[in-house]
């Protein structure tokens, strides 16, 4: 495929990925007291598959002559393990939230709304940056010509 339209379109997934963290941020922000498991395990599962992504280039690059670059892949694979970690902890903390009515009006309601927050803003924060920073790995590793990974 022509190296011009890999670059572009890693080009423009360097610009999406914060685009969709920051939208996604703001929605979770405006539904504090709805039931959104669901949501939150679809990000914890994306973010996953993303982290298994990452570790498996990881061992491709770790068998070429491409070390460094399998080394910070892996890096970059446990941040987003670390991501995948909090954002299971926002899931729990929102079954936790729905499942005993809590109010954000009350200080543990609100203290427990607060701490779930900032776990899931910890969350897609780690991803942003682990996923910013792996698509230049990845734009790099599907434009290697074969030779250079041999």
């Amino acid at each position: 495929m022509n190296p011009l339209i890999i670059n572009a379109a890693f080009t423009v997934l360097r610009i999406l990925f914060p685009i969709v963290g920051i939208g996604y941020l703001v929605i979770e922000s405006r539904e504090v007291l709805v039931v959104r498991q669901l949501s939150n395990l679809t990000l914890f599962v994306a973010f996953f598959m993303f982290a298994n992504l990452q570790m498996v280039t990881s061992r491709a690059l770790l068998s070429t002559t491409k070390h460094r670059a399998g080394i910070k892949a892996a890096q970059l694979a446990g941040t987003m393990y670390i991501a995948t970690f909090y954002a299971a902890v926002d899931a729990a903390l929102d079954a936790f939230f729905s499942h005993y009515n809590l109010s954000t009006n009350w200080p543990i309601g609100f203290s427990l709304y607060l701490l779930g927050w900032l776990c899931n803003l910890t969350a897609v924060l780690f991803a942003l940056v682990s996923m910013h920073q792996f698509i230049g790995i990845l734009s790099n590793f599907v434009q290697s010509p074969i030779t250079e990974l041999d």
